[in-house]
């Protein structure tokens, strides 16, 4: 998945054949992941390192799962030659089934995901502002604990929508972005939930920064889609 034309299929981020075994394909992901591993040599050698282990962490999600790998292979075949246009090139026709793919994407994922993302991303501040009045009263504490949970339902709201189709090639930036977004907002609802249990603020400090992360990795994801419909 990438963020343009240049970056290919998800088959051509992991180095393998569209042919390739489930077994294969965990082999290719396990082998990049560590080769692009933040303290490895060679990865920091690479300043697109960050960027290109979202494309790669992105693509495996897809093609790991056999329902969605083979959703994924259904968008890239190419019409059939009774339903293409005699006139038109197959150039033509690939862009017609890539902009269709786009339409769909954008459509039930990407846009009613932002609609989840954006007011969960900016709910925690309030929440430990009103918490910090005393963080050892019964009643805070507990409407804290009440807020987690009902993250939680709006997190796997979001997963569930992230999951629904996979993306087109054009929008795997974007699509890569907010997986990762998504991942940090679970971190993110694990640490916050360790607080109740020992009143240690370092769990509401590193909750606190890994939301900041995560809306920040949505902001990017909202230019990289904008770049795109340029």
């Amino acid at each position: 998945m990438g963020s343009g034309s240049e970056v290919g299929s998800h088959y051509d981020i992991l180095g393998v054949s569209a042919l390739a075994t489930a077994a294969e394909i965990k082999r290719a992901y396990r082998h990049l992941v560590k080769h692009h591993h933040p303290d490895s040599l060679l990865a920091k050698k690479d300043c697109a390192t960050s960027e290109r282990i979202r494309q790669i962490n992105a693509a495996y999600t897809v093609l790991k799962d056999p329902q969605s790998r083979r959703e994924y292979d259904h968008q890239l075949q190419p019409p059939s030659a009774s339903s293409r246009p005699q006139p038109t090139g197959s150039s033509r026709e690939t862009v017609s089934h890539e902009a269709t793919a786009r339409e769909v994407w954008i459509r039930q994922v990407y846009t009613p995901l932002n609609r989840v993302l954006g007011p969960l991303l900016s709910s925690l501040k309030p929440q430990l502002n009103a918490l910090a009045a005393d963080p050892f009263d019964p009643d805070l504490l507990d409407a804290f604990v009440v807020y987690l949970e009902e993250c939680g339902q709006k997190l796997a709201q979001a997963q569930q929508i992230f999951r629904r189709i996979p993306n087109p090639s054009s929008l795997g930036g974007v699509a890569s972005r907010l997986y990762y977004a998504l991942n940090h907002l679970e971190d993110a609802l694990e640490e916050l939930n360790f607080f109740p249990l020992n009143f240690d603020d370092r769990h509401l400090h590193t909750g606190q920064e890994l939301f900041r992360r995560a809306k920040g990795l949505r902001a990017e994801a909202m230019e990289a889609y904008a770049n795109s419909s340029r």
